[in-house]
């Protein structure tokens, strides 16, 4: 838990800047998924792994492509 705070603490500070940070959750087959925008693409982490990078900065497209190939 301690981790979500810092993360929250660290994106009002990069807003605060002018740096978006996009990331969303996502609950698939039990599992908690995370989608974060890095650079015009989506990294998809699990349990703080990252799994696989989307080619794509619309999340909902990330969205389908990750349910296709897994």
């Amino acid at each position: 838990m301690m981790r979500t705070a810092i993360d929250r603490l660290s994106q009002a500070a990069l807003r605060r800047h002018h740096i978006g940070v996009k990331t969303k959750g996502l609950r698939f087959r039990g599992q908690l998924y995370v989608f974060r925008y890095n650079s015009g693409q989506y990294d998809v982490y699990l349990n703080d792994e990252c799994l696989m990078s989307l080619p794509t900065s619309n999340v909902q497209s990330a969205i389908q492509m990750f349910k296709q190939q897994a």
